[in-house]
């Protein structure tokens, strides 16, 4: 099939039958034509639901517990021998009174790894509704869509990055909106940003240098579900594709599917097997006593993609209260041909 190129009036989806019927009443809505095929259906200018340069503002809040307003980094990137992961996060949920910073950090030469998690006043936390200017005690992100600085301190250490994003954002399902386990969700990346800067660990600072994925999300979510669950994945590939997988479920449903951003900037939505078929080696953490698996089979039909995916740490990083980040490596092939690739996956729920 011809890839339709992005543009400022909307985007070209390919889209496999299982997502396509989800996104069909988007497409009737906005009265545009639609093509279908044996294997994938085609939507030309479904409006978007996001705005990536004005959207990194904060947003007006939601109703609901659940509602949060998120963004969210994780970089790869090397210094004196060694590859760092490194996480950065900073999640507001106002109506539960809930504000906190995240950073992580892995070295994959030496297993070693950090995490802080802090807790942030109200009076102490500013994300402006006019642009990106996030100020807090041990974080400030400050930028736009073209270029951004993050820096961050923790008791064990410190961050000061500067990114610059290389190439068109990828709106998740294509407009940037989807349903995810009873309500809507905002979202997309710049999974393409150039990062240099200085990372202090251990008592030294390295200078450093790598890409950078990054996510923007907010709207609500229903956490009442004992059996709600999700994994996500930010696959980065030898040959140039970004993919962002998401599966997730609860008592009543589920699914699995991913965006796929190409070079040219087209996208593809794609059906993916779920991932709980081919996970294994799985690990029980001490600290909640969840259980992860650490290795998974990630099959995308549509996409002749089979890609082995494992954990890249020596264990697996839970942070408490059933969530897990952390850094993964994938290998296998994708549309015919052999790929490697790098990414996080983070985990929430009951597995």
């Amino acid at each position: 099939m011809k890839r339709a190129t992005l543009t400022s009036a909307g985007v070209a989806v390919a889209a496999t039958a299982v997502l396509g019927a989800a996104l069909m009443p988007a497409a009737q809505a906005a009265g545009r034509d639609s093509r279908t095929t044996s294997t994938t259906t085609t939507y030309a200018g479904i409006p978007e639901a996001v705005h990536p340069a004005a959207d990194l503002a904060a947003k007006t809040p939601g109703s609901g517990p659940g509602w949060s307003d998120s963004i969210y980094i994780n970089s790869m990137v090397k210094a004196d021998g060694h590859k760092f992961g490194v996480l950065v996060q900073t999640l507001n949920q106002p109506n539960v009174d809930s504000r906190q910073m995240l950073v992580t950090v892995s070295d994959q030469k030496t297993g070693w790894y950090k995490s802080y998690r802090g807790a942030i006043a109200k009076d102490d936390y500013t994300w402006s509704t006019k642009g990106l200017n996030i100020k807090m005690p041990g974080l400030t992100w400050t930028g736009d869509a073209h270029k951004m600085s993050v820096k961050a301190t923790t008791p064990w250490g410190s961050l000061d990055f500067q990114l610059k994003n290389k190439g068109p954002a990828l709106k998740y399902a294509g407009t940037g909106s989807f349903p995810l386990l009873g309500d809507t969700q905002y979202e997309y990346a710049f999974p393409s940003m150039r990062t240099t800067g200085t990372l202090a660990v251990r008592g030294k600072t390295h200078k450093v240098s790598g890409e950078t994925w990054l996510d923007r999300q907010w709207g609500g979510l229903s956490l009442n579900d004992k059996a709600m669950h999700w994994t996500w994945m930010d696959l980065r590939l030898s040959n140039g594709d970004k993919v962002a997988v998401w599966d997730f479920g609860n008592s009543k449903t589920g699914n699995s599917w991913a965006t796929v951003l190409h070079p040219d900037g087209s996208y593809e939505l794609a059906a993916v097997k779920p991932l709980a078929d081919g996970a294994h080696r799985f690990w029980t953490s001490p600290t909640s006593g969840k259980t992860y698996p650490t290795r998974w089979s990630v099959d995308i039909p549509s996409l002749k993609a089979h890609l082995a995916v494992r954990v890249t740490g020596t264990d697996a990083q839970d942070e408490g209260g059933g969530a897990y980040e952390g850094t993964i490596s994938a290998a296998g092939t994708y549309e015919g041909k052999k790929v490697t690739g790098e990414a996080y996956v983070e985990m929430v729920g009951t597995w």
